[in-house]
């Protein structure tokens, strides 16, 4: 098959001879061998003609998905009887990319230097979708996973509070009823988050009504329109005290804090994860003492 492909990609039995050292009457060989196994013609030839076949194509295209499989059965062998090499790449939802992944990327760092990490910070819903794309290998996301084809396992709790200005008319109230958190100014994270899912949550379930809806795309910007006296906001306590901002949290006894999940995100299909993803879920599981079936 390698000869196969290389032959089409070189359009030259001659020149595909050269390229793997092979003589050219070899290179007839296997692909005579070839075209015996599908019983049809799979290059058309002669003294001044070489043109692929309908059935040919077909080969060609499956061919080069058994020879990049059987490489990456190689790479993985040899990862796995010498030293990790290679790559991770690694998604992440915005509060845990921001607060929570750094700690852990260091922790892996240490133990396997000569594994290249590369972090996609975006939000659940695009995270998610890109392993179910193989975009990325793992994921660490917010809330929980229902998209098909993946796997979630939680390994963190993280709770949801509500942020107020400083300045704000509602830290005057000595009375503070159901009412005042009505027809006011929200800031939130964009549809698709982990978070703005939370906050829609909170809001159907208290049926508050917002006079308007701010939407920022990072969680930062959003603690920073609270400090800045933009409106109120419903977000991960994860957040507030890694952007040292312990003094926007207001406490409403009509609305009561919500627990959300950190989950790790991989394709269903464990034998699609390489021996780095494996070991990097392993470590995972170590630190946050998961169980993992």
């Amino acid at each position: 098959m390698k000869t196969f492909v290389t032959a089409v990609d070189l359009q030259s039995f001659t020149k595909a001879s050269q390229k793997l050292n092979l003589s050219q009457p070899t290179v007839s060989f296997h692909i005579k061998s070839l075209e015996n196994y599908f019983n049809s013609t799979l290059i058309d030839r002669s003294p001044k003609r070489f043109k692929i076949t309908q059935t040919g194509e077909l080969v060609y295209q499956r061919a080069k998905q058994i020879i990049g499989v059987i490489d990456k059965a190689q790479s993985e062998v040899y990862e796995f009887q010498n030293q990790m090499r290679g790559n991770i790449h690694i998604g992440a939802s915005y509060t845990v990319g921001e607060y929570i992944l750094p700690s852990i990327l260091k922790r892996f760092d240490d133990l396997y230097p000569d594994v290249d990490l590369h972090v996609r910070i975006a939000n659940s819903e695009r995270i998610n979708r890109a392993i179910q794309l193989h975009e990325l290998d793992v994921g660490l996301v917010e809330g929980q996973v229902k998209q098909q084809g993946l796997a979630s396992t939680p390994f963190s709790e993280d709770e949801m509070i509500v942020i107020v200005p400083s300045d704000h008319p509602l830290r005057d109230e000595t009375s503070r009823s159901f009412q005042h958190i009505q027809n006011q100014t929200w800031i939130s994270r964009e549809i698709g988050s982990g978070t703005r899912a939370m906050l829609d949550l909170m809001m159907d379930s208290y049926n508050i009504s917002p006079k308007k809806l701010i939407t920022i795309g990072s969680n930062h910007g959003v603690v920073q329109a609270v400090k800045e006296g933009l409106g109120l906001s419903f977000i991960s306590r994860t957040v507030v005290e890694n952007t040292g901002a312990e003094e926007l949290i207001f406490d409403l006894p009509y609305v009561k804090s919500m627990t959300r999940y950190f989950s790790i995100v991989t394709t269903e299909n464990k034998e699609e994860q390489s021996k780095n993803v494996q070991v990097f879920i392993d470590q995972m599981a170590d630190l946050y003492a998961l169980k993992l079936s």
